[in-house]
């Protein structure tokens, strides 16, 4: 059985054709990531991306782990090697914002438990503030709405990709995450929290 074969989630395929007609973030478990406008699903396998309508170029974008961005004029996804999509998009996510901030701590995911045990945990979390890692490298960070079908429902914090620094809230609103793609769950640090000092 293959890695796609494994990774195949056809709840989170069915989630993406509600986004038809949108434009939608599709994250790779190879680190790419995808940036256009849901034109079409063909046999519940493969999505037909053209130009996002919020994009910052006439193209379909196409980032790689490296940091660059390659513009293509459509692309066909394989949606079985997909490990998220994000959708609420804003503004072209590809555009480095002024200021980048980096996680304080990198997670050690050298050791990956079965995602069975990732996932009966992860459902306890339900209205946290959590982060979500991924094959690909991709950090997920925000609010978990609910788990179902092997998907994880997420309002947008910040989404770490390998190639740039975050893509915000003000760029994207909601992901859904692969469950079959996890790698660690973590609680979210709250970065608003005052430190009182003692006296």
């Amino acid at each position: 059985m293959g890695l796609c074969t494994e990774l195949r989630n056809l709840c989170l395929i069915r989630e993406l054709e509600r986004e038809l007609n949108n434009d939608v973030l599709l994250f790779g478990f190879d680190g790419l990531t995808y940036f256009g406008w849901l034109q079409n699903i063909e046999d519940c396998r493969i999505a037909t991306l053209v130009p996002a309508r919020v994009a910052s170029s006439n193209f379909v974008q196409i980032l790689t782990p490296g940091g660059t961005v390659q513009n293509v004029e459509f692309a066909r996804v394989d949606l079985w090697q997909i490990v998220a999509r994000a959708s609420g998009i804003i503004a072209d996510p590809f555009i480095p914002p002024v200021a980048n901030a980096r996680p304080e701590d990198e997670q050690d995911s050298s050791q990956r438990l079965d995602s069975c045990d990732l996932i009966r945990q992860l459902n306890r979390m339900v209205g946290e503030d959590v982060v979500l890692t991924t094959f690909g490298g991709f950090v997920f960070q925000g609010v978990l709405s609910k788990t179902d079908d092997r998907l994880a429902f997420l309002t947008v914090d910040e989404i770490l990709l390998p190639g740039i620094d975050v893509i915000s809230s003000d760029d994207v609103r909601s992901v859904v995450v692969n469950l079959e793609a996890l790698t660690s769950i973590a609680r979210a640090v709250d970065c608003c929290q005052d430190i009182i000092p003692q006296a």
